[in-house]
C-alpha cells in the first residue's frame, strides 16, 4: 500500500499587532542618534520592518493564512490531514502552549500528549506511553512566539539594523573608486562581479547576522 503524505494548513487566528524586533529607543541607538532625536523615527521604523521581514525569511518562519511570518507571539490553528507519524511537528515553535487539540472528533486533554514548547513537537500518549499519531485529521490551536524579544534575537536585529543604516551612504557593490586630476578630473568606478566579499552566500541577511540566528532557524524537510 502506498501511504499518502501528510498535509497541513496553518491559519493565524490572532496575529501580532507589531512585527518589528526593536523598540524606538533601540532604533535610535543603532542609527547613532540621540536618545531624544525623533527626527528620523518614520525612516527607522520602515527599516526595522524590512529587517524583521528579512530575518523571518532567513529563518524559514512558516507563513500562515491571515498574517505575515513572525517570531512574535500569535495564536494559530493548524490542521493536519492523513497523519501517520510518530511525532507531530508544528509549523511555528518557541514558547508553544496548546489551547485545544482534536483528534478526529475527540478532544484530547493534557494527559493525551506531551509538548516540547521550544521545538514545537507533539507526542501522542496512551496510558502514559508514547504512541504514534494515527488519524485522518488533527486540529491544533496553539500559541507560539515571544511576548518579549529574546536578547540573542534582539542583538542580531541591532547588528543588522546598524549595518543597513550605515550602508545607506555607500554602494556595497562598489569595489574601487579612483579619481585622477590632471587638467580635467576623471573618475573610474569598479564594481564587484558575483558575490560581495565578506558575504559567503546570497541572501538579504549578512553572514555576521545569519550566524546569530541558529536558534530560530527552521530547516525544511
Amino acid at each position: 500500500m502506498i501511504r499518502k503524505p501528510m498535509r497541513s494548513t496553518l491559519v493565524v487566528t490572532t496575529a501580532a499587532t507589531d512585527l518589528t524586533l526593536l523598540t524606538v529607543a533601540e532604533r535610535r541607538e543603532a542609527a547613532g542618534l540621540a536618545e531624544d532625536d525623533a527626527s528620523k523615527d518614520a525612516l527607522l521604523l520602515t527599516l526595522d520592518q524590512r529587517i524583521a521581514a528579512a530575518i523571518m525569511s532567513e529563518c524559514n518562519i512558516a507563513v500562515g493564512s491571515g498574517g505575515e511570518p513572525t517570531l512574535k507571539k500569535e495564536t494559530l490553528t493548524e490542521t493536519f490531514y492523513n497523519v501517520h507519524f510518530e511525532r507531530l511537528l508544528l509549523s511555528r515553535r518557541h514558547n508553544v502552549t496548546i489551547t485545544s487539540l482534536t483528534d478526529g472528533d475527540t478532544a484530547l486533554t493534557t494527559d493525551d500528549y506531551i509538548m516540547d514548547p521550544e521545538a514545537g513537537i507533539l507526542a501522542r500518549m496512551r496510558s502514559d506511553c508514547p504512541m504514534s499519531w494515527r488519524s485522518s485529521k488533527i486540529v491544533v490551536v496553539y500559541n507560539a512566539g515571544f511576548e518579549t524579544i529574546p536578547a540573542d534575537l534582539k542583538f542580531a536585529a541591532m547588528d543588522f539594523f546598524r549595518s543597513e543604516w550605515l550602508a545607506r551612504s555607500r554602494d556595497p557593490l562598489v569595489k574601487r573608486v579612483q579619481t585622477d586630476v590632471f587638467e580635467v578630473e576623471s573618475t573610474t568606478t569598479d564594481y564587484w562581479v558575483g558575490s560581495v566579499p565578506g558575504q559567503a552566500r546570497e541572501g538579504a541577511v549578512p553572514d555576521m547576522v545569519a550566524g546569530q540566528l541558529k536558534r530560530f532557524r527552521n530547516f525544511k524537510v
